[in-house]
């Protein structure tokens, strides 16, 4: 539709069996092919965000050589667009200027319920996570449904954003004609793949009824029949035909399964009703594709459909919560007389080519999109997946006229780094900062005599206090600190040197934004990397999302409601203290960038921390916010039943309980899942060993 009104169309696509992206043109649109691991983020990032950012990384790299388009458009479906919006929000300058386009379609936050897959199992639920933020973070929102929109507010907060409801178009074709095709009497054909979400077992159990009243009607199924369903362990396929075996075989059931697309259309067009028995659909290209040709469909109100189809006037509605339904429709439809399905017929053409005719949708589309381009203003709220607790967090003034930077360093013992540490502060291309070090009672001669070294050789302040451990250096490091931005490093890590240069851009775009943080980098004792989130609820209260011991604040809101809880005498006590601001309404947000370097040493804190420790201090701080674990106690509850013990969480992107994939086993799920050859070679074995 775009490339035939004249717009250059790139489509961007994940393939399997390239090892370097490539390019093609296919009927005038240019088509990029590109594989997930290019940017070796799926060592530490699991599938669906992993290619998110392979995604963002491939868009990068066009928008270098050829300068950004006027408009990009994704579906929310498994979160594809979350890093390219990350980037976007956070003021990456080649990513800032994007007009980013989310069409809603299927997330999986909503349809794996309808599937009955555990969604609060990782990493289903930090797929949906991803989903439910890019939704958040459109620039322009469109739903081909009213009925999606209803849906996904039940299952997220959706009071910021404002969608509009613009179909995808049906293209015109030579079988869209004014005379209605002919059709076999009493053929009866459901179109689509079998699934839970596609009122599968539904269809089934209204026909065995019809079936065993004495009707011979035969249902004729089209479409796959693997996928898994997940309760069971087995494919749909398996499921239905050791169930309805008996219907099978006196063939009132046939299962046709997958076809080429010419051979199921005819099926289709030889049929004298077409059965779409939704469960939840948005708006199911099956419904409008039949009712272009003509066809008299019975549909489910549980979808978009339902305000496609005028009940007995283009087609047909039954509900799948008023009993007897479904089957009082459908032996109405097979009893209408041949002129009665010809209108109607008739009158579902029309009413397709009238609403979803790719002039109808281009007209509706680019109006959007260039009342948006001509009135687009910048945001200064951060659009967070959860609400905000803005009361606390609107005491946040700003009243400094400079943007100075305050970098406290808490120091015992560690002469032996603190040069290195420094240095990178020292290196940062961020101008205007102080380096505050706080000796908390070091008791080394050689890490006293290095801090000497140090005051007469680098601008740095050295304040020394009594051994009062690290939550009270932190906290006296912030009320010696002059600038209007906080940030902490202790002595033995290092930063990025374009860290707080990146992270102050994002403190000074968003008034609910008052802390940021970046992904990690190990060194020494350790090659890893650690990919941290924007901290929120409810999976903040089970595990730190954030390397919450290197963060850069707005000052206030370190001193308002981050400041160190010195009982959390093992740890913990930076976790804790994002908890608090969160709980307090001051949100954060991370740079999804390796700019911290930390360092992993024999003797640290963290390798002493116990389970009986880490025990001790999870109890701690669920009494000490009680009311925001009770805020959230359902869904607490939900990941924890899922996934098991929280101190087993390591990624969210990855299954629990190790939270590893590596990369090659990684590769060898997503290559199966995606041939359907390997998946029936898959499934074979995992049938015979279960």
């Amino acid at each position: 539709m775009l490339h035939s009104y004249g717009h250059q169309v790139t489509v961007f696509v994940q393939d399997f069996h390239i090892s370097s992206i490539n390019e093609e043109a296919i009927n005038g649109v240019r088509v990029i092919r590109f594989p997930f691991w290019m940017t070796k983020t799926i060592n530490f990032l699991g599938y669906n965000a992993a290619l998110s950012y392979e995604f963002a990384e491939v868009v990068r790299q066009y928008i270098e050589r050829e300068g950004s388009p006027d408009i990009l458009e994704s579906q929310e479906y498994s979160g594809i667009a979350y890093y390219l919006q990350q980037f976007k929000l956070l003021k990456y300058p080649l990513f800032e200027k994007l007009n980013i386009v989310i069409t809603c379609h299927a997330p999986s936050f909503l349809c794996l319920e309808y599937n009955q897959v555990p969604i609060y199992q990782f990493p289903e639920y930090w797929t949906g996570q991803m989903e439910k933020a890019t939704i958040k973070s459109a620039d322009i929102l469109i739903s081909p449904s009213k009925y999606f929109v209803s849906e996904a507010k039940k299952r997220m907060n959706w009071n910021t954003i404002e969608e509009a409801y613009i179909s995808n178009p049906i293209g015109i074709n030579a079988y869209t004609s004014d005379e209605i095709p002919s059709f076999e009497p009493k053929k009866i054909v459901c179109f689509g793949k079998m699934a839970p979400l596609k009122g599968s077992f539904e269809l089934l159990k209204y026909f065995k009824s019809i079936w065993d009243d004495g009707h011979l009607l035969q249902l004729q199924i089209i479409g796959g029949t693997q996928q898994i369903f997940h309760p069971e362990g087995r494919t749909m396929g398996d499921l239905i035909r050791k169930q309805y075996q008996e219907y099978i075989n006196k063939g009132l059931l046939v299962l046709l399964e997958e076809m080429e697309p010419e051979v199921a259309r005819q099926n289709v067009m030889n049929a004298q009703v077409v059965l779409v028995p939704s469960l939840f659909d948005n708006l199911p290209y099956t419904v409008l594709e039949a009712m272009s040709w003509g066809k008299v469909v019975l549909a489910s109100r549980q979808g978009g459909q339902s305000e496609v189809i005028e009940n007995g006037i283009n087609g047909f509605l039954f509900d799948h919560y008023t009993s007897g339904d479904f089957q009082e429709k459908l032996l109405h439809i097979l009893n209408l007389p041949n002129e009665s399905i010809k209108m109607i017929g008739q009158h579902a053409r029309k009413s397709i080519l009238h609403r979803f005719h790719p002039d109808v949708i281009y007209s509706q589309k680019i109006e959007l999109i260039n009342d948006y381009l001509g009135n687009k203003a910048q945001h200064k709220i951060f659009p967070f997946i959860e609400a905000s607790n803005h009361e606390v967090a609107s005491i946040i003034t700003l009243q400094s006229t400079d943007n100075l930077l305050s970098i406290v360093i808490p120091f015992y013992n560690m002469g032996n780094y603190i040069e290195e540490c420094v240095q990178s502060v020292l290196n940062s291309n961020y101008p205007n900062k102080e380096i505050i070090i706080i000796n908390d009672g070091s008791t080394e001669s050689d890490s006293l005599k290095k801090l000497q070294e140090l005051t007469a050789k680098y601008p740095i302040q050295v304040f020394t206090t009594a051994n009062n451990g690290l939550p009270s250096a932190r906290n006296y490091g912030a009320s010696m600190a002059k600038g209007r931005y906080l940030a902490f490093l202790d002595a033995d890590d290092v930063v990025d040197a374009t860290y707080y240069s990146k992270a102050i851009r994002v403190l000074g775009s968003y008034e609910n934004v008052h802390f940021v943080g970046c992904w990690v980098q190990y060194f020494e004792g350790s090659t890893s990397c650690w990919p941290t989130f924007n901290p929120e609820p409810p999976y903040l209260l089970l595990h730190n999302m954030v390397n919450s011991s290197a963060l850069v604040y707005k000052k206030e809101a370190f001193q308002n409601g981050g400041m160190n809880d010195s009982a959390l005498v093992y740890g913990m006590e930076d976790w804790e203290s994002v908890i608090n601001l969160i709980g307090k309404g001051f949100r954060g947000v991370v740079l999804p960038e390796l700019l911290f370097h930390y360092r992993v040493r024999k003797g640290s804190m963290a390798r002493s921390f116990t389970q009986v420790k880490r025990l001790y201090l999870h109890k701690y701080i669920t009494d000490k916010h009680a009311s925001l674990y009770r805020k959230y106690g359902v869904e607490v509850a939900h990941l924890l039943t899922n996934n098991g013990s929280s101190l087993a969480f390591d990624n969210p992107t990855f299954r629990v309980p190790d939270g590893k994939l590596t990369p090659l086993k990684e590769k060898l799920k997503e290559r199966v899942k995606h041939n359907r050859l390997l998946r029936k070679f898959a499934y074979s074995i995992y049938k015979k060993i279960n």
